[in-house]
């Protein structure tokens, strides 16, 4: 499982105190300042139990991710980190905070089109020209791809409609991608 996210949101934050239930100094190191804690990948060294959807035990391993946009790093720098920490996921969160917004749709726009860098190798022996279009590696690839949540933090603002009707969290998400 890896976390990933705009750079001084709380990703390492959100780890500590949900996933590993750690506080006061213990788990992923976090600051209060404007430079980041973390660089690169980090793994949680021991794995927590988890359950498969099948409801067999097995080991989860946490990793805590950069965040896109650092100060002293760059686009291509951001792409190689959460191309990684896509490849080592099988559940793949999304931290952002405050309202769903065109800066949050346009961080969330660059984590999905790291899918773009990634290829599935093909069989061996199967030619070039047995490949029919972009579309079937985008079918490989999915069946590679980590499940996605995506956590919206620190978000105080009232979930209503325009006539101040209280609406749920997927119509407000629903209509944030339908403006998008």
């Amino acid at each position: 499982m890896a976390v990933a996210g705009v750079y001084r949101t709380g990703k390492s934050h959100l780890l500590n105190r949900v996933l590993l239930q750690e506080q006061n100094g213990s788990g992923f190191g976090v600051g209060p300042s404007i430079n980041p804690c973390t660089k690169g990948l980090w793994m949680w060294a021991t794995p927590l139990v988890g359950y498969a959807e099948d409801g067999e035990k097995m080991n989860v391993l946490v990793v805590d991710s950069e965040g896109i946009g650092g100060l002293d790093e760059d686009g291509n720098h951001d792409m190689r980190i959460f191309s990684l920490a896509l490849l080592l996921s099988s559940f793949f969160v999304y931290n952002s905070m405050g309202s769903i917004d065109e800066n949050a749709l346009a961080s969330l726009s660059f984590v999905s089109n790291i899918s773009k860098h990634i290829k599935v190798k093909t069989h061996a022996g199967q030619k070039d020209s047995d490949l029919n279009t972009e579309e079937q590696n985008e079918d490989d690839l999915t069946r590679y791809m980590p499940k996605f949540l995506w956590v919206v933090r620190d978000f105080t603002l009232q979930l209503v409609d325009d006539a101040n009707k209280e609406i749920s969290a997927k119509q407000y998400l629903e209509r944030a991608l339908e403006d998008a």
